[in-house]
């Protein structure tokens, strides 16, 4: 597999690796519900749902509460989200398989339903767009807080994928736009930054 410019993210003609509908069960629907591997219509409908959460938390109170309390990003987020900070277990098992090319496991399905259980019981978008936040939140943001520590500029997530106009699948490299660029851009840039701004100064004390 190729990899190329991040110049390719604002190409309306390279899109995100699609992923089948699904019923509302498990990472298989979670995938199916989420901005972030959606396009089109249902793309913009989903991001503005994690955008209006992302909304409601001052990222400054992020890095406030992350340096007070020296906790996880997820378990930060989470309660700003109004969520108990004790579901980042759940969060990290569904990390593992939350990309596309990951395997699903049992486990992940079920942390899964407990997630959604945990955001009202409903299976919807907004509680999947919600998962997705916290789950987008926790290896990245881990990475950032590492490699602050240890003086590196690496981003936090070192590729993306994409599907290019000839239906190859290509790898693209994020060294140059760390947060990605273009429709699918991180729309929580700043809350990430200011969790592990928080997260660093409370491991620096």
């Amino acid at each position: 597999m190729s990899l190329i410019s991040h110049s390719v993210l604002t190409n309306p003609e390279f899109v995100v690796p699609p992923v089948p509908d699904s019923s509302p069960d498990g990472v298989a629907w979670l995938r199916s519900s989420v901005a972030r591997f959606s396009s089109g219509t249902a793309h913009q409908r989903r991001r503005v749902l994690a955008v209006d959460e992302l909304a409601s938390i001052d990222p400054e109170s992020l890095r406030l509460r992350a340096a007070e309390r020296g906790e996880g990003p997820v378990e930060v987020l989470a309660e700003a989200l109004g969520l108990p900070g004790c579901v980042a277990d759940d969060v990290a098992v569904v990390a593992k398989s939350y990309q596309p090319h990951t395997a699903i496991t049992e486990e992940a399905d079920r942390a899964v339903a407990r997630l959604v259980e945990a955001c009202g019981g409903v299976a919807d978008e907004a509680a999947a767009n919600r998962i997705g936040l916290l789950v987008q939140a926790c290896a990245a943001t881990k990475a950032l807080v590492a490699n602050t520590l240890a003086g590196r500029t690496d981003p936090p997530v070192p590729l993306t994928r994409r599907v290019a106009p000839d239906g190859t699948l290509v790898e693209v490299s994020l060294t140059e736009a760390p947060f990605g660029d273009g429709p699918h851009a991180c729309p929580g840039r700043e809350h990430a930054l200011a969790l592990a701004a928080g997260l660093v100064e409370a491991r620096t004390r």
